[in-house]
């Protein structure tokens, strides 16, 4: 082979799409039993109920991602409108607003701030707030209670890490999304894939002919100036004059270098990164399409009634982070959840793939490492002698998106080919 490649999720089926499309001899390796990384779909617990177990939404803007779907014949699914909305603070649901009256100066005190910072931030003002976390960001606009149930909600979705080791402009990047306003966060939401990015994934690789074998762990990536030799768990060695390393960031630390990554690379593979977001899935009955919920302060804090099951009850889907206040039980914290955000409604069945348990995934979407910024940016992972790397984990733009895979995932096939010709 020319190259091989480490990982068949989207960064890597990306690279492999270039990288075969500019004549060379490719082989990607899987350690899973399938393609899409943490684009994973399935039928919902047992029924023909096919939903995005990991990432799901894409915005307007992504238009890379949307020009792959068209081109494979992956079709767009719009989101369901947010009709109706509900908060659960200070124990109990309800209906009229985020915080109660007593609450309510402090309440928009707080999310003004919110707002001028994210505005800050996205204008590039405010990059001192990268070594403030996120609990510690709660205390500096001193957010009254209700308002905390309602960021740590959206945090779920956002910065979904631990809040004491996590910046806060994890969150403003998203707040900033949205006009300012943590409900705003949603609005770039768009579409979801038919299918989900593990259909895209398949079909590029069937279309393309590319060249592909599951089960196949890598457990040690040796390279020299023109050669690279990577050991399977098996001991089989597969070589070739070349490698794009497109696992992540946090299966990265299971995976000896030789020779050893340097300086900030090395700590990036052993730190990872911290994101810890934990997503449901829930059919109701009872309920319509359409509603959000969120609050609770721990478990599943963000709930949204998505769309319509084949048989007509709806999905809802929910997220929470898993940190050092909550380890998941599922279906206890699935039960839980439904309880507190729609008590009219029957629980009919609940499922969920365990990112952070998961050996190849080790954790969700990126999340930043409190002043260690540096292991995540795209530039600290530019070409080093015949490795390249790709993820959304570590793109140049929109990182922990599914459009920032197809970016990294074009950069590191780029510059592979650049440099094989350079030694031809």
């Amino acid at each position: 082979m020319d190259v091989i490649i480490i990982g068949a999720g989207l960064a890597g089926t990306t690279a492999a799409l270039h990288l075969k499309k500019a004549g060379l001899r490719v082989l990607v390796v899987e350690a899973r039993g399938r393609v899409g990384g943490r684009g994973y779909s399935k039928a919902f617990a047992g029924t023909g109920d096919i939903l995005d177990f990991g990432g799901s939404w894409i915005t307007p803007w992504q238009h890379r991602i949307r020009d792959l779907c068209a081109r494979y014949g992956v079709a767009l699914r719009s989101r369901h409108p947010v009709t109706a909305r509900r908060w659960f603070y200070g124990g109990s649901l309800h209906f009229d607003g985020p915080a109660p009256a007593v609450e309510g100066a402090a309440h928009e005190r707080a999310l003004v701030q919110l707002a001028g910072d994210a505005s800050f931030y996205a204008a590039g003002k405010k990059s001192d707030l990268a070594h403030v976390s996120f609990a510690q960001y709660l205390n500096e606009i001193e957010a009254p209670p209700a308002t905390r149930e309602l960021l740590s909600a959206w945090w779920t979705v956002s910065g979904n890490g631990d809040k004491t080791r996590v910046p806060a402009t994890e969150f403003l990047s998203s707040v900033s999304h949205g006009g300012g306003a943590p409900d705003g966060i949603c609005n770039v939401w768009a579409y979801t894939l038919e299918g989900g990015v593990q259909s895209l994934c398949e079909r590029i690789i069937a279309a393309e002919h590319i060249n592909l074998r599951f089960a196949a762990d890598a457990h040690t990536i040796a390279h020299t100036k023109a050669i690279v030799s990577v050991t399977l768990s098996s001991g089989e060695v597969l070589r070739a004059r070349s490698a794009v390393v497109a696992t992540g960031l946090n299966p990265m630390h299971h995976i000896a270098f030789d020779p050893p990554l340097s300086g900030i690379r090395d700590d990036g593979r052993k730190l990872g990164h911290n994101g810890r977001a934990v997503k449901i899935w829930a059919k109701l009955a009872g309920v319509p399409a359409g509603i959000l919920a969120t609050g609770g302060g721990r478990g599943i804090e963000w709930m949204f009634t998505e769309r319509l099951a084949q048989d007509g009850a709806t999905l809802a889907a929910g997220f929470g982070v898993a940190d050092h206040d909550w380890h998941p039980d599922f279906p206890r914290d699935a039960e839980e959840a439904v309880s507190r955000f729609f008590p009219e409604a029957r629980l009919l069945a609940c499922d969920w793939h365990d990112w952070n348990g998961d050996p190849y995934a080790r954790g969700a979407w990126v999340s930043g490492i409190l002043g260690n910024g540096a292991v995540h940016e795209s530039r600290t992972w530019a070409m080093d002698g015949p490795l390249a790397f790709a993820s959304s984990d570590i793109a140049s733009f929109d990182a922990g998106w599914f459009d920032a895979a197809v970016i990294s995932g074009e950069e590191a096939a780029a510059a592979v080919a650049m440099d094989l010709k350079s030694r031809n």
